[in-house]
């Protein structure tokens, strides 16, 4: 299984840091993997209180994490620290956090869906 390649020439904030550590962590499950093999697009996550953010680019199967937002992503996703962590630690559902507000998205809702397999830390 593939692990997630850091942008050529880039030093990861501390949010692509943890989100590399989950995904590679995840990917190692064939079933994981295979939920985000033929997915293409970008995805940017931003930490809301600092403006904190990162771009996952995925291309069939290949991911890569670059430092900053795109201009203009597929998707995209921003929550205030704690709610980040709570996300990617399994603490607070993805889908509860959108309903309730914790977590705000847009754009294209597969490219969300299934990357909340790789980028919540789940035994």
């Amino acid at each position: 299984m593939p692990e997630v390649q850091v942008k050529k020439g880039e030093e990861l904030n501390g949010l692509g840091t943890m989100l590399k550590e989950i995904m590679d962590t995840n990917l190692k499950d064939p079933k994981k993997y295979k939920s985000i093999e033929k997915l293409k697009g970008s995805v940017v996550i931003k930490e809301s209180t600092s403006g904190v953010a990162v771009t996952l680019n995925l291309n069939q199967g290949q991911l890569e994490i670059q430092n900053d937002a795109i201009p203009k992503p597929n998707a995209f996703m921003e929550a205030g620290f704690e709610n980040l962590a709570y996300i990617s630690s399994g603490q607070l559902s993805p889908i509860m956090a959108m309903l309730t507000g914790k977590l705000k998205s847009g754009g294209n809702p597969l490219i969300l869906l299934k990357l909340i397999n790789i980028t919540v830390l789940k035994e």
